[in-house]
């Protein structure tokens, strides 16, 4: 949750927000000002600041499965067309890339995706939250498919975290 936009912010604000250890030194966040730079720090440079890296909202779509391939929630844009939709579809940490996917795949155990056009390391964020629930980058695979597309996988998933309601809402943060 990002810290306020107007009135007081304390170094206890800044700790909840962005962790941090004891004592407490201003150049341990820093990076995390909106505005401003440079080694005098004004704690109004944090108005609006969010430990987040990205957040998007997932309106969830359904595309049906095969014999073979099970069905897929949340957002897919793949040719020939997309399921769902995902709100601004850029990727803030990774130099605004298109969001190629935030899918689950199957009903009850299945597969969830995360994939970005281009090609992209395996770094950069370390969690994936949707909704309440969090997804570790170090569990996931990651593959990279030639210039296309960079994806981490995670199997073996007993609840789809999307839901099963089309048109509903879910919000994803990359932290």
């Amino acid at each position: 949750m990002a810290l306020q936009t107007s009135g007081a912010i304390s170094f206890a604000n800044l700790q909840s927000e962005f962790g941090g250890s004891h004592p407490i030194t201003m150049g341990e966040y820093a990076a995390f000002r909106v505005s401003g730079s440079g080694s005098t720090i004004s704690m109004n440079q944090f108005y609006g600041a969010s430990s987040s890296l990205d957040t998007q909202t997932v309106t969830v779509g359904y595309t049906a499965g095969s014999a073979y391939t099970p069905g897929v929630y949340g957002y897919v844009n793949l040719n020939p067309g997309v399921t769902g939709a995902v709100s601004d579809g850029t990727c803030n940490f990774k130099s605004g890339a298109a969001y190629r996917r935030l899918q689950f795949l199957g009903t009850s155990t299945g597969t969830l995706m995360f994939g970005l056009s281009g090609s992209h390391a395996n770094s950069g964020w370390t969690t994936m939250t949707i909704g309440s629930t969090s997804y570790s980058r170090s569990s996931a695979s990651f593959q990279q498919f030639g210039t296309t597309e960079a994806r981490w996988t995670w199997t073996s998933q007993t609840s789809n975290p999307y839901g099963t309601t089309t048109g509903a809402t879910r919000t994803v943060t990359f932290t």
